[in-house]
């Protein structure tokens, strides 16, 4: 199963919207890529913490992980897909948007970078933590979020 992680600032989507952008996600993934899974994993951000040009950012960040033997042009048609599809059902520029089409390899050392970040002692915790608070999100919203901060 393939991951993609989104990430957006707080109050910048209604439930609803993210839920209509994960189905609109997985669709475009399914149609135009793989029948594989698509596993969205969404960070929301507490506001004033992302900044662009010095000022609070409203950006939207999304990372889609492929095959390691994706072509150029495949790549690229999905990042244009996404950002369409952002912008055409969500009104989301693609000024506003940072949309990245990555291999396992790279969206696994992004991860193993993200686990590395907390002391090992406690590792175990911040998994437990992690899963307790996507799961939570998953029975309550309809989809899976991890916290930011822990």
């Amino acid at each position: 199963m393939k991951r993609a992680v989104c990430i957006i600032q707080e109050d910048m989507f209604s439930t609803p919207e993210i839920k209509r952008i994960e189905a609109g996600f997985k669709a475009i993934y399914k149609d135009n890529y793989s029948e594989e899974p698509l596993n969205v994993v969404w960070m929301i951000m507490p506001k004033g913490y992302a900044y662009s040009e010095r000022k609070l950012s409203e950006a939207i960040v999304i990372m889609v992980e492929v095959s390691e033997d994706i072509q150029k042009e495949k790549r690229e048609e999905l990042m244009f897909l996404f950002s369409r599809f952002l912008m055409d059902e969500f009104n989301v520029s693609p000024l506003d948007s940072v949309i990245t089409v990555a291999n396992s390899s790279f969206v696994n050392a992004f991860l193993e970078a993200q686990n590395n970040r907390i002391q090992p002692l406690y590792r175990p915790w911040i998994k437990v933590k992690q899963l307790s608070t996507a799961l939570w999100s998953k029975f309550s919203k309809g989809y899976l979020r991890l916290r930011v901060k822990y």
